[in-house]
């Protein structure tokens, strides 16, 4: 009598499939979790849009991008987990958003003068203190922050219509001088996918610094 090998058990294939089906879940959903975490910065645009109806909506974009805290933003983590008073250059809990047209690329050991590219790539009026009540953790406030968590710290700044608009945005920073110049510090800087904001269009950026098991 013919007779079928034990590998092709329909209970044995069954078991398998079930086997590979979980693992190849766990592998996308830690995949998926890592990446969450790796895209910290959130950009929301409100862009208005006409509809059929003739009336007016505020749409949304999202987009994502990931950051790098420089040397400086990790001495500032270092004395705040600490206790210590971080330096008067080098204190990001009162810090300010500066968002700039020139793509670079970024260094730990980057000050103003490397994010600004020598003077040419700061958007006039970008420079703008955090939104009230931020940093933050556990930023349940704002649905828009998709970066939040218990163990994150949430930064953010709202633009207005009016505060700006450039059509070739691609970085930014975030660090505690209102009028910053070549030495100032940086807690971190990004790089966004190039964007437009027009004088029609506010502008969020969320920025999430998550801490994992060291």
């Amino acid at each position: 009598m013919f007779q079928l090998p034990n590998s092709w058990n329909l209970t044995n294939r069954i078991n398998e499939a079930k086997t590979d089906s979980f693992e190849s879940f766990i592998d996308s959903s830690r995949y998926i979790s890592e990446q969450t975490r790796a895209d910290n910065v959130v950009r929301v645009l409100s862009f208005p849009e006409v509809s059929p109806s003739g009336s007016i909506d505020m749409i949304k974009e999202f987009d994502y991008t990931h950051n790098l805290v420089t040397n400086d933003g990790e001495v500032f983590y270092a004395k705040q987990g600490a206790g210590e008073t971080p330096s008067a250059n080098e204190d990001f809990a009162t810090g300010f958003f500066d968002i700039s047209t020139t793509a670079y690329t970024e260094a730990e050991t980057d000050t103003y003068n490397e994010y600004d590219v020598s003077g040419t790539g700061s958007i006039s009026g970008s420079i703008q203190a955090f939104t009230s009540g931020y940093p933050k953790t556990n930023d349940t406030g704002d649905a828009d922050n998709t970066g939040d968590g218990t163990d994150v710290v949430s930064y953010a700044v709202n633009y207005s219509a009016a505060a700006w608009n450039d059509t070739t945005i691609e970085t930014g920073a975030i660090h505690d001088n209102a009028t910053p110049v070549t030495a100032s510090k940086l807690l971190c800087v990004f790089s966004f996918t190039q964007f437009s904001k027009t004088s029609s269009d506010t502008l969020k950026v969320f920025v999430n610094h998550a801490f994992e098991n060291q």
